[in-house]
């Protein structure tokens, strides 16, 4: 924090009017004088920091009152300051918003309709964790015939619309290590552990449960199979097969043939290759059966990693809840339904990765979800961590909020967005969205310079800003 040092106490024992206006201890009238004077800063205070003066507790001429006011109204008005230099950099499609609590601090153009990239997962987190039961689990289930020590024919993994069943291997190759995987290799051991020794048949792969649309349709060639996809109801390591470099085009496939694999290396013998669209038949029963973490540990893996495939997993997962219909088109309308519910009207939803470049969202949406206050715990826990977590591990690292800042990162072709929130020594966090379209905006030395002042003035309310007016640190 960049303060100013202290003077000596006996120097300050001779501006009593201002350190008393911080202290507020030997009485208001100074403090009254300073709050209608300079700049006429009760005149020009916006939100509900300054209470009613009819049908209170605190005596008016309170000089706790009185000062509480004047730290607020300084405070806001040097942060404001601060981000006006930072919106006069940011291009002309752009938007800058930030808030604390109900109370706006500065805003530029937040009702701008702008690609968010993967800010699309704030509004899926919010989707998700609404329209979702709290105590949601995804199942993956083992289904055979049982004949002593063998399967008699094919053993069926059925897909729950799990989208984090990963096998340890493939987690070391990960960028961003799945937070609470699924292990496949406890599947399979559960499977071992029911006395199973052999399949006579093959491993088969079945995704019913949600639609078997690879992809979203407005994503471009450029990210289908790469940045998300393909996509279904049983999906393994992200559709990964670790002992091939060419991903399947059908996950269910995929995970089959992982699931081969990791049976087999647990002394399990599978006479059969791996195949896929697989149906539960007469005479077969479970067999063993594994649950995803509880959904909101799903949400954080979707927000601190920006996993596309499980944004795009959940959306499914809420039309599925919807409308019987485990598809993008019915995830969409029961979200748009939802903000619409909540009084939003102008926003475009394609997907819920953030990947369509025809989605369109404001930084007024983003903070209005950013404050909600049922979906606090949701963005507490989920939001990487400035300099320590997911999308931010290597970012803010010099930084004073390094440690402090929460966010969600997103990135396309001349996009790069950031919404969260900064939490305060006390009271409520300062929430903000910072939304960049623009030629090269998504190049490090573009937008670095931008998140980096905007993270300074943020760590720096209030304290500069009272440092300045008193001389003293709150």
């Amino acid at each position: 924090m960049n303060t100013t040092p202290r003077t000596s106490s006996s120097r300050r024992s001779r501006r009593p009017g201002l350190v008393l206006g911080v202290v507020g201890v030997l009485g208001a009238l100074p403090l009254i004088t300073l709050w209608l004077g300079g700049n006429s800063l009760a005149q020009r205070t916006a939100g509900n920091d300054l209470v009613s003066i009819q049908g209170v507790n605190t005596p008016v001429l309170s000089s706790r009152r009185v000062a509480q006011n004047i730290v607020n109204e300084i405070s806001r008005d040097a942060l404001a300051n601060d981000l006006s230099s930072v919106a006069a950099k940011i291009p002309a499609k752009a938007c800058l918003k930030v808030s604390r609590g109900n109370t706006a601090i500065f805003d530029k153009r937040s009702d701008l309709s702008l690609i968010p990239g993967s800010n699309q997962k704030i509004v899926t987190a919010a989707a998700a964790a609404t329209l979702l039961p709290a105590s949601t689990v995804f199942t993956t289930r083992v289904f055979g015939k049982v004949d002593g020590s063998k399967i008699a024919g094919n053993l069926l993994l059925v897909g729950g619309g799990d989208p984090l069943l990963t096998t340890s291997d493939y987690a070391k190759m990960e960028k961003f290590p799945t937070l609470k995987p699924t292990s496949l290799e406890t599947l399979a051991q559960r499977v071992f552990d029911a006395g199973v020794r052999t399949v006579e048949g093959s491993v088969v792969g079945s995704d019913d449960l949600l639609s078997d649309s690879r992809y979203v349709e407005s994503w471009g060639s450029g990210v289908r199979g790469i940045e998300g996809g393909p996509l279904g109801a049983l999906m393994v390591n992200d559709g990964v097969v670790v002992t091939n470099p060419i991903k399947p085009d059908d996950p269910s496939l995929a995970a089959a043939t992982e699931f081969t694999r990791v049976l087999r290396n647990i002394g399990i013998a599978v006479t059969g290759e791996p195949t896929s669209n697989g149906k539960v038949v007469e005479g077969t029963s479970e067999i063993a059966k594994i649950d995803s973490a509880p959904l909101i540990d799903v949400i954080a893996e979707m927000l601190t990693n920006s996993d596309n495939n499980t944004a795009e997993i959940l959306l499914r997962h809420i039309g599925f809840a919807h409308n019987g219909q485990g598809t993008t088109e019915s995830g969409l309308e029961a979200t748009s339904a939802l903000l619409k519910s909540w009084g939003f009207t102008n926003f475009t939803l394609k997907d819920g990765s953030g990947l369509s470049r025809d989605n369109r969202l404001t930084c007024s949406l983003l903070v209005a979800l950013l404050t909600r206050s049922e979906l606090a715990s949701v963005f507490s826990h989920g939001l990487a961590t400035a300099g320590t977590t997911g999308t931010l591990s290597d970012t803010f690292t010099k930084s004073p909020v390094a440690g402090l800042l929460r966010a969600k990162t997103g990135t396309l072709l001349n996009v790069k967005t950031l919404s969260g929130f900064l939490p305060q020594k006390t009271g409520l966090p300062l929430h903000f969205a910072l939304m960049l379209n623009g030629a090269a905006i998504a190049d490090q030395g573009n937008y670095r310079p931008l998140w980096d002042a905007l993270g300074l003035s943020l760590s720096e309310y209030p304290a500069r800003a009272l440092t300045a007016a008193f001389g003293v640190l709150p």
